[in-house]
């Protein structure tokens, strides 16, 4: 019987004109879209209240540890004073006048250094239990109402935000103070008596974030009294009292999140109005409204007659959609051919050039990944090689054998300007920064020669032409001694008589030139073209070729920092000796 009735109705919905039947279908998909719509409206806004909590509760986290980093600071210097046993208890048991006048001048001093070590202390005062006062910048009698706030069995106490006169200025202030014992007697509970500190309330939060940066909320500070001491709200003053604020607006059209502040017993209060919060949510619900109602009447135009022409080829689309969403190889490189209207032949090419430049920048961000990755490891690679070989394990050891025979043969002259330059070069190879001026480039390359002047003795001289104007200029650091170590042990070392190390410093238009001559034996052509090719490009530094490490090293931070265009030049000729050359762009000061 439920069979026949159902077969009956279907019947019956078929028999229905069309456009009823589309009118129908319309009604069901605006209400559906409507539940969408506000679901989805309801949800965004419950997710964004989460996120606003959450981050209010990041920013007191945040703003708590500011807080508790500077009540620390001022706690360690209010110990730092209380008990000083020679500058200050000596000055608060000092019987003595004249001695006491004396230990005045000592005790001003010392509160004054310890005033600098933190900025925002104002003052600092003492107040002895015999009477006793001292105090840097303002009056005592000012600070005196509030001794009796400081408990005798705590060690601080922070005050509620206060208005003082300092040097002529009101302030708000927190008044710190802390009782003083002795530090000889610790059985003897008797106050010698407090020291207090006066801090400007302004740098208890350090630099806090303005209501820009907090997307319009505002944050109230408050000290334990209920009372503001901080607020980016600029109608609210320092001192105003909370309740006051809370009684002037609504709080049922704010968003309200609390926090204690532990160490001064306060609290801090975010308040953003419901209407700021949820602004950009109301203007998406609306635009969704209108859009859906700007549907229902598109959706409302008889379209039976286009059916035809746009449902085949959309499911036509759809499909080749799905099967290229699961990644199947087979249709990654298939394109899509629609007939039928002809927004829907362009629909097709626009999909099949999307396709097209997907795959194209598909293959540039791997081509880009593969080499971000070259050139991040041959930089990784330049810099290790460049730590390892700072100071050439030959070049040291050699170093440290001439220091042992000058030690026997010479005295103690050579071997103190030798070690003073060995010294230099060591300080400077470490030295942090990896861009120095070519002036200091070249006074450790005049260190690392003096010290292999005093190896060979005569066997070779030095000359330098290098303009005063290019002193200044920035290169990158330990560019010039592995040139100078090569043509030392590889020119003049194996040459019989004396040789010439010449050290040039040129400028060609915007690039700067050093180069580094020798008249030592030369490289042989085979050898030098294989150095040039290896040169030419960046290269890879692997374990098993260390064969000219310094130049590879050298060249390849070059080019990593300035480009293919700039590196290393090398010339030879068998006999006649050798000279390496460096281009770099020139950099003066801030341009590097």
């Amino acid at each position: 019987m439920f069979s026949l009735k159902f077969v009956r109705s279907r019947k019956a919905l078929k028999s229905l004109p069309i456009g009823f039947q589309l009118s129908v279908l319309v009604a069901i998909i605006f209400v559906i879209v409507l539940v969408i719509v506000y679901t989805n409206y309801l949800k965004a806004a419950e997710v964004v209240e989460k996120k606003n909590s959450e981050y209010h509760t990041e920013m007191i986290a945040q703003i708590n540890q500011t807080i508790a980093s500077n009540t620390d600071a001022v706690k360690r210097i209010l110990l730092s004073i209380a008990y000083n046993p020679i500058i200050v208890q000596t000055y608060l048991n000092e019987k003595d006048p004249v001695k006491k006048y004396t230990q005045y001048t000592q005790l001003m001093s010392y509160m004054a250094d310890m005033r600098n070590m933190k900025d925002g202390i104002l003052d600092i005062a003492l107040i002895g239990g015999d009477g006793t006062t001292f105090i840097l910048n303002g009056d005592v009698n000012n600070l005196t109402p509030f001794m009796d706030e400081i408990p005798k069995n705590q060690f601080f106490n922070f005050t509620g935000v206060q208005r003082l006169r300092i040097n002529t200025i009101d302030r708000e202030v927190f008044i710190v103070g802390s009782p003083i014992y002795s530090t000889i007697d610790f059985d003897n509970d008797k106050r010698y008596g407090v020291i207090m500190i006066v801090l400007d309330a302004k740098v208890m939060l350090g630099s806090p974030p303005s209501m820009d940066k907090m997307g319009g909320s505002k944050l109230y500070a408050l000290d334990r009294n209920g009372n503001v001491f901080y607020s980016n709200d600029q109608g609210v003053k320092t001192g105003t009292s909370y309740a006051q604020i809370s009684s002037a607006d609504s709080d049922s059209s704010f968003y309200i999140q609390r926090g204690e502040i532990p160490d001064i017993g306060g609290e801090l209060v975010f308040k953003l109005p419901k209407s700021e919060l949820l602004r950009g949510l109301e203007d998406i619900r609306k635009q969704s409204l209108l859009i859906l109602f700007v549907s229902l009447m598109v959706l409302s135009i008889p379209f039976l007659l286009v059916v035809n022409n746009i449902l085949r080829p959309l499911k036509k689309l759809m499909r080749f959609m799905n099967d290229f969403k699961l990644g199947h190889l087979r249709n990654l490189n298939n394109r899509i051919s629609l007939q039928g209207y002809a927004e829907i032949s362009s629909m097709a090419s626009d999909f099949n050039r999307m396709l097209d430049e997907i795959d194209t920048l598909t293959r540039q961000l791997l081509d880009s990944n593969t080499k971000l990755y070259r050139a991040e490891l041959l930089k990784k690679q330049s810099e290790l090689a460049f730590l390892q070989s700072q100071i050439n394990p030959h070049f040291l050891y050699n170093t440290l054998e001439s220091i042992k025979g000058l030690a026997v043969e010479e005295g103690s002259d050579k071997i103190f300007h030798m070690v003073k330059a060995l010294a230099f070069v060591f300080r400077y190879s470490i030295k942090g920064t990896d861009i120095v001026t070519l002036l200091e480039e070249l006074t450790l390359v005049k260190s690392y020669i003096h010290i292999q002047q005093i190896r060979f003795g005569d066997r070779f001289r030095v000359t330098y032409r290098v303009p005063d104007a290019l002193l200044s200029c920035k290169v990158p650091k330990m560019i010039l001694q592995p040139l100078v170590e090569n043509a030392i042990f590889y020119g003049i070392e194996p040459r019989t008589g004396n040789g010439l190390l010449e050290i040039v410093v040129e400028r060609s238009g915007d690039t700067l030139v050093l180069s580094v001559a020798d008249n030592g034996v030369g490289i042989e052509e085979e050898q030098l073209r294989a150095l040039q090719a290896k040169l030419s490009v960046i290269q890879n530094m692997t374990d098993d070729e260390r064969t000219n490490i310094g130049l590879v090293n050298v060249n390849n931070r070059i080019k990593l920092n300035y480009g293919e265009a700039f590196g290393i030049m090398i010339t030879s000729k068998c006999d006649t000796g050798t000279m390496a050359a460096i281009r770099l762009p020139i950099r003066r000061g801030d341009d590097v």
